[in-house]
C-alpha cells in the first residue's frame, strides 16, 4: 500500500483447481464497447462492481490472476460451495494466508460487461482492511479476468475505462505507440522498457502492474551491476498478504517507454525477503506501476498481445513523493455537532424596507478520525517528536476531519520541501509540531 499500499499480489496455490465450464466476463452481444468511470485513489484504480447483487468497489490489478473478495464481505457469497486454500503473496513473512475458493458468483461491471458464473477467492484475513488506508470501502481486487478477453483502455486523465469488443473499435489508434505484450501462463502482462542509471539498460522486462501505486520497481538481484540509487532512503513500500514489503526508494536518471522519456523518476527496490515468492525464471526485472502509467492513456490488448500508449496531460508532471515520513490511516468515525446557518427569505414590511432573518440549526454528522500509524525512523517527523498513535487534528491550521485521506496525501505532496505545521492529540493533550517536508538523507 502506498501509504504506501501495494496490491500487486503473487499467489501460489497449494491446491489443484478443477474448473467446470466457466462463463467469463463478456460484453453484451449488442454493444461494441462499455465505458465506466473509476476513482483514482492514492494511485490505485478503483472501479464500481455489482457483486451478487451488491454494490461494491474493487481495485483493478493486472498483476493478479484471480478475483479476490475480502472476508469482511463474505456474506454476499454462497458458502455451500467453498473449498479452503493456502495463499502466499508479497511480504517478508513466511506464514500462509488462508482463503476459500468460491464458484457461481455474479459480477456486473457497468451495464454491459458481466458474468453469471465467476470463480473468486475469499481471503480470510480480518486485518486486511483497506478502508483505513484508502478512506473508502474497498471490497476486493479484480485481476486478469478483467483484461483477458477484450482490449481495455484506461484513460487516467479522464478517469475512464473502456472495454472494446475489438481493437478496431478504438478511434485514432494511430496516435498510440505500441509495444509487444507478453502474456505469461498466469495471464500476467509483460512489456519492455529502457532505463538509464549511470549506464543504459535496454529491453528490461517489466510486469505492467496496475495494482502498483509506485512508478517503477527494480529487482536488484536480477539486474547486473546496478549502481546505488541517488538520494536513497529506506521505506515501507507496501503491504502484501505476507506482511510488510520493505525496500529502498531513490532516483535514477531516466526511464524510456519507446520514444517517450521520463527524467529523474523516483523508483523503488524491494528487499529480496519481500519478493521471495516471485517467479524470476521468466527474466523479469521489475514492475511498471501507476505513477508512470498515469502519464499515459493505455490500452492492454491481451488477445493480440499488444500494449498501446500515448501521453496525456499528466506526462510532464514532476515526480513527487510524500516526504512526511508519516503513515496516516482512517482510524474511526466520531459524531460532531455541526452548526448550520439557515437564511430565511426576505420579509417585506414596506416598499423600501425588508427584514432578513437568520436561524441557526445544529445537526450531528459523522467525521473521520485520522491516526498516525507509523513514523519512519530518522524522518523529519520523527526528529521533531511525532509518534505512532498520535491523533491528527490539523494541517497548517486546517481541520483534517474535513479532508479525505487522499486530500491529506495530496497536501503532503503539494507542500514538498516546505515547512508545515501538524497538530495532534496525544493522550487527549493537544500538541503542535513544525517540520520541513524533506528527507534527511
Amino acid at each position: 500500500m502506498k501509504i504506501r499500499l501495494l496490491l500487486s499480489i503473487i499467489f501460489v496455490f497449494t491446491f489443484l483447481l478443477i474448473h467446470a465450464q466457466k462463463k467469463e466476463l463478456s460484453l453484451a452481444e449488442n454493444v461494441n464497447k462499455e465505458t465506466i468511470s473509476f476513482q483514482f485513489i492514492k494511485n490505485l484504480v478503483v472501479v464500481p462492481i455489482t457483486f451478487n447483487g451488491h454494490q461494491m468497489n474493487f481495485i483493478v490489478d493486472s498483476g493478479l490472476k484471480e478475483i479476490i473478495l475480502f472476508s469482511q464481505y463474505d456474506k454476499t457469497i454462497n458458502k455451500n460451495n467453498l473449498r479452503q486454500i493456502n495463499l502466499k503473496g508479497l511480504g517478508k513473512d513466511n506464514a500462509d494466508t488462508k482463503g476459500f475458493f468460491s464458484s457461481n458468483n455474479q459480477i456486473e461491471i457497468g451495464k454491459n460487461y458481466s458474468s453469471n458464473n465467476m470463480d473468486i477467492i475469499v481471503i480470510q484475513d480480518e486485518n486486511f482492511n483497506l478502508f483505513s488506508r484508502l478512506g473508502i470501502e474497498v471490497h476486493g481486487i479484480i485481476g486478469s479476468e478483467f483484461f483477458k478477453n477484450y482490449p481495455i483502455q484506461i484513460d487516467y486523465a479522464k478517469r475512464k475505462i473502456t472495454i472494446y469488443k475489438s481493437i478496431l473499435e478504438v478511434k485514432k489508434l494511430k496516435k498510440f505507440q505500441s509495444n509487444p505484450l507478453e502474456i505469461s501462463p498466469e495471464i500476467k502482462p509483460f512489456t519492455t522498457v529502457d532505463f538509464t542509471h549511470q549506464t543504459t539498460y535496454t529491453n528490461q522486462k517489466m510486469l505492467i502492474d496496475i495494482g502498483n501505486s509506485d512508478g517503477l520497481w527494480l529487482f536488484e538481484n536480477q539486474i547486473e551491476n546496478l549502481a546505488p540509487l541517488q538520494h536513497v532512503f529506506s521505506d515501507e513500500l507496501g503491504k502484501g498478504f505476507n506482511g510488510s514489503i520493505n525496500g529502498k526508494r531513490g532516483v535514477i536518471d531516466a526511464v524510456n517507454l519507446n520514444k517517450y522519456k521520463l527524467n529523474q523518476p523516483l523508483i523503488a527496490i524491494p528487499d529480496i525477503e519481500s519478493i521471495q515468492y516471485i517467479n524470476f525464471k521468466n527474466n523479469r526485472k521489475g514492475s511498471l506501476g501507476n505513477e508512470i502509467l498515469r502519464r499515459f492513456t493505455i490500452i492492454l490488448d491481451y488477445k493480440n498481445q499488444l500494449f498501446y500508449y500515448k501521453p496525456n496531460r499528466n506526462f510532464k508532471d514532476a515526480f513527487h513523493y510524500n516526504r512526511s515520513g508519516l503513515t496516516i490511516i482512517h482510524d474511526q468515525f466520531e459524531w460532531k455537532n455541526e452548526k448550520i446557518n439557515i437564511v430565511s427569505q426576505n420579509t417585506s414590511i414596506s416598499e423600501y424596507n425588508s427584514i432578513t432573518t437568520n436561524k441557526v440549526n445544529y445537526q450531528y454528522v459523522m467525521k473521520p478520525i485520522y491516526k498516525i500509524e507509523a513514523v519512519r525512523k530518522k524522518s523529519n517527523a520523527d526528529l521533531v517528536g511525532l509518534k505512532a498513535n498520535d491523533i491528527l487534528t490539523k494541517l497548517d491550521g486546517k481541520q483534517v476531519n474535513k479532508m479525505s485521506l487522499d486530500d491529506i496525501e495530496k497536501f503532503m505532496i503539494k507542500n514538498e520541501f516546505q515547512q508545515i505545521s501538524v497538530e495532534i492529540l496525544r493522550n487527549n493533550v493537544p500538541m503542535k509540531f513544525k517540520f520541513v517536508l524533506n528527507i534527511p538523507y
